[in-house]
């Protein structure tokens, strides 16, 4: 009888440890790391272009920019593993020089009413790092579009025009750290550290040149 109820004590405080891991906090930090691949993908594609064969003779041109890097983007985004739960994902330019990645139901590129927004990413110049962001918070990725090349200037000269038509600061976004866990598994983060996740310049990171003009 004394086993059976040291049982039943075990299994109630099992339970309440795994109460105490909110399912909100568990939904923050799949969201975060969701963001923080988002960048990733983002960067990359944006030095794989840059490093393409795009030039002033190509059919891409400052009015087209935005539209071409959404499509590429929104591809690279379908074909990355880590992001398979979000599938299927489109990604639209926006009038304030960001871009929305979404579910895009019915593969038609566009953003239909009942098609629910996943997140957004910004370029934050004066800071040098693109941002995503979404209801739940904010992710930053420093050094993320490094490249000097003819597509990575139309695009940035773009985005930068279009926040500053629409009065948009990307530098006052502030990254938000991961939630606490009590778990000795995850560390406290001090909150003034922001969620930050270090890497080489998206030139060093960028793939064999498999991006081109037309593709």
């Amino acid at each position: 009888m004394k086993r059976i109820k040291l049982k039943i004590l075990l299994i109630s405080f099992s339970l309440s440890l795994l109460a105490a891991c909110s399912p909100e906090d568990s939904q923050n930090t799949s969201s975060l790391a969701d963001l923080n691949k988002a960048l990733g993908v983002a960067s990359n594609t944006m030095a794989a272009l840059d490093t393409s064969n795009i030039n002033a003779d190509s059919a891409i041109n400052k009015d087209n920019v935005t539209s071409a890097f959404s499509q590429v983007y929104a591809d690279q985004l379908n074909k990355d593993p880590k992001l398979a739960h979000l599938k299927p994902i489109g990604v639209i330019a926006n009038p304030d020089g960001s871009f929305s990645a979404f579910t895009d139901k019915n593969l038609n590129r566009v953003k239909d009413p009942d098609e629910k927004e996943l997140f957004k990413v910004e370029a934050d110049t004066q800071n040098g790092r693109l941002i995503a962001s979404n209801e739940n918070g904010v992710a930053e990725q420093p050094h993320s579009f490094m490249g000097s090349g003819f597509f990575m200037g139309m695009l940035l000269g773009n985005m930068l025009s279009r926040q500053r038509m629409s009065g948009v600061n990307p530098a006052q976004r502030r990254a938000t750290p991961p939630p606490r866990k009590s778990s000795s598994a995850f560390k406290k983060t001090p909150a003034s550290s922001g969620f930050r996740q270090t890497s080489p310049s998206a030139r060093s990171r960028a793939g064999s040149g498999s991006f081109s003009s037309g593709k």
